[in-house]
């Protein structure tokens, strides 16, 4: 029996995680970042290294991708050291990124040029998610083509959502994101406001966690915000980038989005703070300087007077 050949470009957070999990599931996985302490994480788990995208693609039946921005995008799949330099027939391109549709749709072009099909595929979950093999997949391309790839999906994810055409993944994951990081952004005000108002945050994470307010993303970060753990499972810069995605897609069909524009000036100030690097529920810190409130819980603010 023939081994399923994978390359993987983007060994990141979620990238890492995934391309760990194929090379632990029986593929062939030839990865590839421009990281090399994430490279060398993927070695220990299997992932054969390569120098270029079109290395991690020579050879390939799948090459999958996780990548931060449309521009590392382009590159990686269009440039002279790019994916589809090395590209076969028969050949197909899963992109896993949050990207503009129009990008995706960019490259799928170029592909089926030489014969090669393409899907986009976005996840939502976390790493965590992406290394047990529970993320959720909103894929846009050609039926056919994901029953080619539902075997090797479903090695990563539980949930393959079928959107429609090339890029409609695309559409449902910005959409998806400006909700959830607007979410985020409304509960860090409100936490905030609750504790200047005199209630104790610990108590006040409790309640709202089963009141009409809460989200997913509050019950899943705020705990850590109560910690004082800003670790980026999702980082603000990311943030930034999804709404600002959001805001373009809503440009080019002429439609208003006045609370995703907020959204984004607010990300965009905690990001000009010096909170770029922190996770999206970072923002917290934003209005915790202004208004000189700490939203944490009783373990979190007796270590803080220890230091």
């Amino acid at each position: 029996m023939t081994t399923t050949r994978i390359g993987f470009v983007g060994l990141g957070t979620m990238g890492g995680p995934m391309a760990r999990r194929l090379a632990g599931s029986g593929y062939a996985v030839t990865g590839f970042d421009v990281s090399a302490e994430r490279s060398k994480q993927a070695a220990t788990a299997g992932v054969v290294l390569a120098s270029s995208p079109a290395a991690a693609a020579k050879g390939a039946d799948f090459v999958l991708s996780s990548l931060p921005d449309p521009a590392t995008v382009r590159r990686v799949y269009l440039g002279p050291d790019g994916v589809l330099s090395a590209a076969g027939a028969g050949m197909t391109l899963i992109d896993l990124s949050t990207i503009d549709p129009d990008t995706w749709r960019e490259v799928a072009t170029a592909a089926r040029e030489v014969g090669v099909d393409a899907l986009d595929a976005p996840v939502s979950g976390g790493p965590v998610e992406a290394g047990n093999g529970k993320l959720v997949f909103l894929i846009g391309g050609d039926a056919a083509v994901l029953e080619r790839c539902r075997p090797l999906l479903l090695t990563l994810g539980t949930e393959l959502h079928h959107i429609g055409p090339l890029g409609s993944g695309l559409v449902v994951k910005i959409v998806n994101n400006m909700m959830s990081i607007a979410n985020v952004a409304v509960a860090a005000e409100a936490m905030v406001l609750g504790v200047k108002a005199g209630v104790d945050p610990q108590r006040l994470f409790e309640i709202l966690s089963t009141s009409g307010g809460r989200s997913h993303h509050f019950l899943k970060r705020f705990p850590n915000v109560l910690a004082g753990d800003f670790t980026p499972n999702f980082g603000i810069g990311l943030s930034r980038k999804d709404v600002a995605l959001a805001l373009a897609m809503a440009a080019r069909l002429e439609m208003p989005v006045p609370l995703a524009a907020t959204v984004r000036q607010v990300y965009d100030a905690a990001h000009a703070r010096g909170f770029g690097g922190l996770d999206m529920a970072g923002v917290t810190r934003l209005y915790e300087e202004w208004t000189g409130v700490t939203v944490r819980g009783a373990a979190a603010r007796s270590e803080a007077k220890k230091t």
